[in-house]
């Protein structure tokens, strides 16, 4: 309980650049306790893995400015058609470069790791952040 306050202290005393940091450091740290990877692999993989995770971010921002954008009316359930223009755009936008990411580090993360090691490191650096913080336990 003292460590789920001290946690929610952490993220909502903390700019949104600080926030963002902090949760690709905790989906990277997430990422590698569940790899459970030997020490060799761990060193090589580590810094490949946090590149990747910072390329995710980078193509994610755009759509995730626009959501931000457009979140008042989007709960209200009174976007525009422009809005949802825009949001869709933005979004497929971000989807495209997301996969391009994937493909560019996934001959990368092959060099490093075993096949099944491949998928664990993409399906763990891709879940739900309330996954990664322990809100939620389904797969």
């Amino acid at each position: 309980m003292i460590t789920l306050v001290l946690a929610l202290l952490f993220v909502f005393g903390q700019p949104a650049s600080a926030q963002a940091g902090r949760k690709l450091e905790a989906r990277y740290a997430y990422t590698m306790r569940l790899l459970k990877l030997d020490k060799q692999t761990a060193a090589k993989f580590g810094p490949v893995l946090h590149k990747y995770l910072e390329e995710m971010k980078e193509a994610g921002d755009p759509y995730d400015a626009v959501k931000d954008k457009y979140k008042a009316a989007e709960k209200a359930g009174t976007i525009t058609d422009a809005q949802g223009t825009a949001l869709m755009e933005a979004k497929l936008t971000a989807e495209a470069k997301e996969l391009a990411v994937k493909k560019k580090y996934y001959p990368e993360f092959r060099k490093l790791l075993k096949g099944n090691k491949v998928y664990y490191a993409f399906k763990y650096s891709n879940d739900k952040m309330s996954k990664i913080e322990g809100r939620d336990k389904e797969e």
